[in-house]
């Protein structure tokens, strides 16, 4: 079964509400749309990106929602999401990101099956994931997880 996205985003923002959590290092996100109206390079606030591990759910993700999000062509919402991390060999997932308000998104990029690089690193792991959607618009999302919800 697949995991969204949007499920990881709301799954970890509902852990980190419930729990109080000590300080949490940064882990930098970088979205770029190569091509299309909303090309450009974006970057999240790297103190609100948050990563996860769902062991059981086969998964690792990061991802990053602006919840006060408020220009048609802000950066509202990104991420990625690896599909079994732990099993050997290349790795492959979802790559996403949105544009809007928090109310209506004006662009919502999804992109399913990309290939995406994983490196292990001694505190976390390190993402580059690149994309076409259908209508060929090229998205490549960059992450580096040091601070990570394992589940």
């Amino acid at each position: 079964m697949r995991v969204s996205i949007r499920t990881v985003i709301l799954a970890a923002g509902a852990s980190v509400i419930s729990a109080a959590r000590p300080y949490a290092a940064p882990n930098p996100m970088t979205v770029v749309v190569v091509n299309g109206p909303y090309a450009g390079t974006y970057n999240a606030r790297a103190d609100e990106v948050v990563c996860l591990h769902a062991k059981a759910q086969k998964s690792y993700a990061a991802s990053f929602k602006d919840f006060e999000a408020s220009s048609p062509r802000g950066f509202a919402e990104g991420g990625l999401n690896v599909s079994n991390p732990d099993a050997p060999g290349p790795k492959t997932g979802e790559l996403f990101a949105a544009f809007g308000t928090k109310d209506k998104r004006s662009a919502v990029y999804d992109i399913t099956d990309a290939p995406i690089t994983m490196k292990i690193t001694a505190k976390g792991a390190d993402f580059v994931g690149t994309g076409k959607t259908k209508e060929g618009i090229q998205i490549r999302v960059t992450a580096s997880c040091v601070d990570v919800m394992t589940m």
